[in-house]
């Protein structure tokens, strides 16, 4: 059996013990490519080069990503693990990372578009009712059937989350492509409902703190840039939701390793 509070303390210890390298690995795959993104993004423009430049800066900042949870996984999962070792683990598992990744965004997305179709045919306007205005000609039935699946469908999603926690670790420890999966599964039995706590716990504080971070941050900025700042008031934003997710970030590897090195040890007792 998998102690969570023993995953946990192993966890703050990786922090705590390796904080050095895991951020500079953040600032430079987590932090900065997103930067340079709402840079990129501040300048406007409805021109062919100007929306290839921003779709390049997409691309960078996914791949940037994953590297990131990659190299932070393997220096989480090994003390003798070093900063350019971990890029070297990065760029040598990108390939299984993404092709699993897009495996399982692509599964969650099919389970999810039957509720996204009868809500979108039913005639539901999310900018209306994000504006406050009337909905017309909306079909209730329709409309009542896509959300309630999409409510039954949440608590099936949370779960395969929760088994999916170790995922980095075991493509980044075990190279393995997509039985990848079927490991993580495997390592997790007996753990879900813990895992699904940790979920949500992890989800509420990482709103709350990302909403009071941009908030802060974002009215300072006004501020100090005054009513011609809008271009530092949107870099001010960025910045702080850059930080805040790449903390969440290296907490979310940690623990994933964390939780792979607990699940096999559990289960090498058993």
């Amino acid at each position: 059996m998998i102690n969570i509070g023993t995953v946990w303390d192993r966890t703050m210890s990786v922090i705590a013990g390796r904080f050095g390298i895991l951020l500079s690995l953040a600032l430079l795959l987590l932090i900065a490519p997103p930067l340079v993104q709402a840079a990129v993004d501040t300048l406007g423009g409805t021109s062919f080069a100007m929306r290839a430049m921003q779709m390049a800066m997409a691309l960078v900042v996914f791949v940037a990503a994953a590297i990131g949870a990659i190299a932070i996984t393997a220096v989480a999962s090994n003390p003798d693990v070093d900063r350019a070792s971990a890029l070297a683990i990065g760029r040598a598992r990108l390939g299984p990372f993404i092709g699993v990744s897009l495996i399982i965004g692509l599964a969650f997305g099919l389970v999810t578009l039957p509720g996204l179709i009868l809500v979108g045919i039913s005639g539901f306007s999310l900018e209306q009712a994000r504006a406050g205005g009337a909905q017309d000609a909306v079909n209730l039935t329709l409309l009542g059937i896509g959300i309630l699946y999409l409510f039954l469908l949440a608590p099936l999603m949370l779960w395969a989350a929760a088994r999916l926690v170790p995922l980095g670790a075991v493509i980044v420890n075990e190279r393995r492509g997509i039985a990848a999966i079927a490991r993580s599964f495997a390592l997790t039995r007996g753990a879900t409902l813990k895992l699904i706590g940790v979920l949500i716990l992890y989800g509420v504080v990482f709103l709350v703190v990302l909403t009071a971070a941009t908030s802060v941050i974002g009215l300072v900025a006004r501020l100090l840039a005054g009513a011609n700042g809008t271009v530092a008031v949107s870099l001010a934003v960025a910045a702080a939701t850059a930080l805040v997710t790449a903390l969440f970030s290296i907490l979310q590897a940690v623990f994933g390793a964390s939780l792979y090195a607990a699940a096999q040890e559990a289960h090498e007792a058993a």
